[in-house]
C-alpha cells in the first residue's frame, strides 16, 4: 500500500457539513402542508441547480423547515408521528402517482418517529429531521423527499400551522400531496410550490460505477466496501458471486478518467472482451477466492486506512479483477467499479 500513502499524504483536506436551502425566496409565503394536514402523503422535488454549492456527490443527513406566520395552536409542543424518505427524482419533476416519481428506490432516511413541531418567530426552524439512514446524492439527478404522516397529537387531525414556502417556484420545486392516507398512491400536484427546506449534506460518500463482466456460470462478480472509508478505521471490502478457487486482484487507482476504461484482455494480446479496468491501478493486492461453485466465490480484504487526516475528500476508486479460466472469454471477469470519496474522522 505504499503508493496508496503517498497518494494520501499528497491530498488536501476536504471541509465539513455543507448546508443548502431550496427554494431561495425574497419573500416566502405561508403554506400549510404536509404537517397541519393531518394524516397524509406528500413529496417535494428539487431542481438539481439548486445544490450548486455541493461540488461532488454527498450524502445528506438532515432536513429543516422553518416557521410562517399565523401559527396558533396548542398543546405545545406539536408533534406528528411520520417517517422520511429522500432519493432521486425524475428530471421531469413529479406527477400524480407517488411510486413513479422516484428515478430509483428511495432511502428510509428517518423510520417511523414522532418528530416536534416548535413554534417559533417566522423564519426560524421548527422543526429538524436528523436521519437515521444517510441518503448518498449522485449530483446528477434532482432531489426528491417524501413524508409519511401517520398522526399527530391534535387527534390526528388537520390543524393551524404555517410553515415557509413558495407557490411560484415553477422549475424549482414541486409537490404532491394526497389528504387521508400516508400510504396513498396518487395525490394532487402542485407545479412550484413547495416548502422553504434547508438540507445539511456530509462529505464522503461510496457509489457504484461503471459495469463489471461475467465469470464462470455467465455470473458477474459484485464489489462492495463494508464500511464507509475515513481516518484510522480498517476499510474492509470484499468480492462475492465470483467463480471461486479463483486468484483475485483489488485494484486501487485514483482516477476513472481517460484512458479509462480500457479493455482488459487486450492488455493481454486478445480479441476485445468488455471486461473493463475502471481505473488506473495505483495499487493491487492478490486474494484467493473462497467458497463452492459458479458464483459461489467470495473474497474479504482489510485495509488498514492511515489516521492522519489530510486525505479526508480524496476520491478513490476500486475494483476486483477475477482470474477465471470459465468466464466467456476464457480469461478473466471483473466487477463493477466503486467510488468513494473519503469521509471525515468519525464517518
Amino acid at each position: 500500500m505504499r503508493a496508496f500513502l503517498l497518494i494520501c499524504l499528497l491530498t488536501v483536506a476536504a471541509g465539513a457539513q455543507v448546508q443548502v436551502t431550496s427554494p431561495i425566496l425574497p419573500s416566502p409565503v405561508n403554506v400549510n402542508r404536509p404537517f397541519a394536514g393531518g394524516v397524509g402523503r406528500y413529496q417535494q422535488w428539487f431542481n438539481v441547480n439548486q445544490f450548486n454549492a455541493i461540488t461532488e456527490p454527498m450524502r445528506f443527513e438532515q432536513l429543516e423547515f422553518f416557521a410562517g406566520t399565523s401559527n396558533s395552536v396548542s398543546p405545545q409542543p406539536l408533534t406528528v408521528n411520520c417517517e422520511v424518505l429522500m432519493g432521486h427524482g425524475k428530471f421531469s419533476a413529479v406527477f400524480g402517482n407517488f411510486d413513479n416519481n422516484w428515478h430509483e428506490p428511495p432511502v428510509l432516511v428517518s423510520p417511523l418517529a414522532t418528530l416536534s413541531i416548535t413554534n417559533v418567530p417566522a423564519g426560524q426552524v421548527c422543526m429538524t429531521v436528523p436521519f437515521t439512514n444517510l441518503f448518498t446524492w449522485d449530483k446528477v439527478h434532482p432531489v426528491l423527499f417524501e413524508i409519511r404522516i401517520y398522526g399527530n397529537n391534535q387527534a390526528s387531525l388537520p390543524f393551524l400551522f404555517n410553515t415557509q414556502g413558495s407557490t411560484f417556484s415553477i422549475g424549482t420545486t414541486s409537490r404532491v400531496y394526497a389528504a387521508g392516507n400516508a400510504l396513498a398512491t396518487s395525490g394532487t400536484v402542485a407545479q412550484g410550490v413547495g416548502m422553504v427546506t434547508r438540507m445539511q449534506a456530509r462529505p464522503g460518500m461510496m457509489m457504484e460505477f461503471g459495469a463489471g463482466c461475467p465469470g464462470e456460470g455467465n455470473i458477474i462478480p459484485q464489489n462492495e466496501a463494508l464500511q464507509i472509508a475515513w481516518p484510522g478505521i480498517t476499510w474492509t471490502h470484499k468480492l462475492t458471486q465470483a467463480a471461486s478457487q479463483r486468484t483475485a486482484f483489488w485494484v486501487i487507482g485514483d482516477t476513472n478518467t481517460s484512458p479509462f476504461p480500457v479493455d482488459l484482455t487486450t492488455l493481454f494480446g486478445l480479441p476485445p472482451s468488455g471486461c473493463m479496468l475502471l481505473t488506473n491501478p495505483v495499487n493491487a493486492i492478490a486474494v484467493m477466492t473462497v467458497g463452492g461453485g459458479a458464483g459461489g466465490g467470495l473474497a474479504q480484504l482489510p485495509i488498514a486506512l492511515p489516521a492522519t487526516g489530510n486525505y479526508i475528500g480524496m476520491s478513490l476508486y476500486t475494483q476486483w479483477v477475477v482470474f477465471d479460466p470459465l468466464a466467456q472469454n476464457s480469461v478473466l471477469a471483473v466487477t463493477p467499479g466503486l467510488w468513494t470519496i473519503v469521509a471525515p474522522i468519525g464517518g
